[in-house]
């Protein structure tokens, strides 16, 4: 799965201000629409809970007030055990059958998405030559299963579910076995685990994202085009917005499709280079077509003193979309992402605001029906919790 991990610039106001000129004559130069939040609409609370407060971890999935990811015992914790939090507490997911106590061997297993009564994500071990290998789980560790592919892979991971479909991607095996080819997507039945391959687009291709039928991602033609199936390799789609240099589809719900899109802005600067090309990305929705492209970029943000250059939007949820933005230029500095939320009317509301004391960056994942938001808050010196954001009425 692809996230992208940045950090925070705080600016003065008048900092904020140049900003904020920057982007909307980015935004008129490429001929897209540029939805700005209204600080005044946008007043959601929310309560956040430190799912891992006694180790580190991430909340990949958010399903009916649960929480899904991994715990782990590294501060970054970028790999460790596939977890479930429910109202009785942190359900450890770990499959067995990816450990071997004699050779005195532990596995690497993660939830990267779920619905009810599913998790699917991926596991390595042993079993699996220690490459990731997509699984499904029915809440229990001891129902893990590896999903079957339509061809020989050297690695696979499932990335997300609506409980009917399961969305992902494999490595195959192309030639003479042992060559690998372009990656490509691939959609699995949830009740059977029939897996159909949606192909390589050309030169490679994820799924990241699937609801009410359609499948999104991205396909590589000479850099990473937002991509919409609807169950096959010949439904493919190409929703690359006019004038990106790049995008990616990270959710839908079967009617929008939720992303980000790049744009290669030329950018004065009075350094000893010059000026010189910078890239934008900006959180994006589609409603199934290139030309309903439109960038739901969170500005101006409800703390007028923050500056974002960059948003990602990951996941949609009937009304409510979620994802994270932060400044490229302070890549380095402790806060540099948000996690963000944004209403039915697209207002944004920055969900650092909710933070408990001591984390000062976060990210958001998935949000499920009744507003509840899966993700991830880090402290300063870089450790990474998992947590759930959860609305207040």
């Amino acid at each position: 799965m692809h996230h992208e991990t940045k950090h925070l610039q705080r600016t003065s106001t008048s900092a904020f201000s140049r900003l904020a000129t920057r982007t909307a004559s980015i935004a008129t130069s490429l001929g897209f629409a540029l939805l700005v939040a209204s600080p005044a609409a946008a007043q959601g609370t929310y309560t956040a809970i430190d799912l891992t407060p006694a180790g580190y971890g991430v909340a990949n999935a958010a399903t009916n007030g649960m929480a899904a990811g991994l715990t782990s015992t590294s501060p970054l914790a970028f790999s460790g055990r596939a977890a479930l939090w429910t109202n009785s507490g942190l359900v450890d997911l770990h499959p067995a059958l990816l450990d071997n106590p004699a050779l005195g061997l532990t596995g690497r297993s993660t939830i990267t998405g779920s619905a009810v009564n599913l998790q699917v994500g991926w596991g390595a071990g042993s079993v699996t030559g220690n490459r990731s290998a997509a699984m499904a789980w029915r809440d229990t560790p001891e129902s893990a299963t590896i999903l079957s592919l339509p061809f020989a892979s050297s690695s696979s991971q499932a990335v997300k579910t609506d409980g009917v479909q399961i969305v992902g991607f494999a490595n195959p095996y192309i030639k003479d076995g042992t060559t690998i080819g372009p990656t490509r997507a691939i959609v699995w039945d949830a009740a059977t685990g029939t897996a159909v391959d949606l192909g390589d687009g050309g030169n490679g291709a994820q799924a990241l994202g699937v609801g009410g039928g359609q499948q999104v991602g991205y396909v590589f033609r000479g850099g990473i085009n937002a991509a919409l199936w609807t169950g096959s390799d010949k439904s493919l789609l190409v929703i690359h917005p006019k004038n990106a240099a790049a995008s990616q589809a990270n959710g839908t719900d079967g009617i929008r499709q939720v992303g980000w899109a790049g744009y290669d802005v030329r950018v004065r600067s009075e350094a000893a280079k010059g000026s010189h090309d910078a890239r934008f990305n900006y959180a994006t929705v589609w409603t199934g077509t290139v030309a309903s492209a439109t960038t739901i970029h969170p500005y101006p943000i409800n703390n007028p003193t923050t500056s974002f250059s960059h948003s990602y939007a990951t996941a949609v949820n009937g009304q409510t979309i979620v994802g994270y933005a932060g400044d490229q230029t302070a890549i380095g500095t402790p806060a540099y992402n948000h996690a963000i939320v944004w209403d039915g009317s697209l207002n944004s509301i920055d969900l650092n605001a909710f933070l408990p004391a001591g984390f000062v960056g976060s990210q958001a994942f998935s949000v499920d029906a009744q507003g509840n938001i899966a993700g991830v808050m880090s402290t300063a010196d870089g450790q990474r919790h998992a947590v759930l954001w959860v609305p207040i009425p």
